[in-house]
């Protein structure tokens, strides 16, 4: 600030962000010929994961060899961390999953369940890192992300943004599922309370700098 600004009592602003601290662009989805049900013996295993009825959950074995049997396939890594986030070992699906990103071929996913985990054990300013990463990656058949963005911009007044993520998010998931998908608003709330009970000034700053910056890069659905 200068000594005018200083005599007239103007605010400092606060310097622009970097973008290298709101992703990480060296991270991209690559090309994979192979479609998620691809493993029969993976689709299985998560098929029964899922089940009402299934109390369990030891279908960890079987995403751990699917793994093993291709460690650059993106899906095992997805599901082994939601496994451990399930248990609440968060630090192991956290290791997981950054093994997964270094290994596999396909990474968004990956990135934005490193965000999810990171989000809800309190660590939001890095969630959002992981979330924009994600988005950055690549792939946009994703919703979800787009839309944890949307609720993370609304906690921040970011209107402009919130809609514009949402709206992606909407445009994605009526493509993919002909619903245009928001969150039940106890989730929402859920994710805006964990944002004001973490809110800073740096991770105001990156949501100010991504938004124009992805916006323009990403362009229209």
């Amino acid at each position: 600030m200068g000594l005018l600004e200083m005599f007239k009592g103007g605010k400092q602003e606060a310097p622009a962000i970097d973008l290298r601290e709101v992703y990480d662009a060296s991270i991209k989805d690559l090309p994979d010929p192979r479609p998620p049900a691809h493993d029969q013996a993976l689709a299985k295993a998560i098929q029964d994961y899922l089940a009402e009825d299934n109390v369990r959950k030891g279908e960890i074995f079987r995403f751990e060899e699917a793994r093993h049997r291709e460690p650059d396939f993106y899906l095992a890594y997805y599901w082994i961390a939601t496994y451990h986030m399930g248990m609440k070992n968060h630090q192991q699906a956290i290791e997981v999953l950054k093994d997964g990103i270094a290994k596999s071929l396909i990474k968004s996913p990956l990135c934005r369940r490193l965000a999810e985990c990171y989000f809800w054990t309190g660590d939001v300013e890095r969630a959002i890192y992981w979330f924009c990463t994600a988005i950055m990656a690549g792939d946009q058949t994703d919703y979800n992300v787009y839309l944890y963005l949307g609720y993370i911009f609304e906690a921040y007044g970011l209107k402009k943004a919130s809609y514009w993520a949402r709206r992606r998010g909407r445009g994605i998931s009526y493509q993919m599922t002909y619903v245009a998908m928001e969150y039940m608003k106890r989730d929402i709330d859920r994710i805006i309370d964990m944002v004001n009970r973490h809110k800073n000034d740096h991770t105001r700053r990156m949501l100010e700098a991504f938004y124009p910056f992805a916006k323009k890069t990403l362009g229209y659905l």
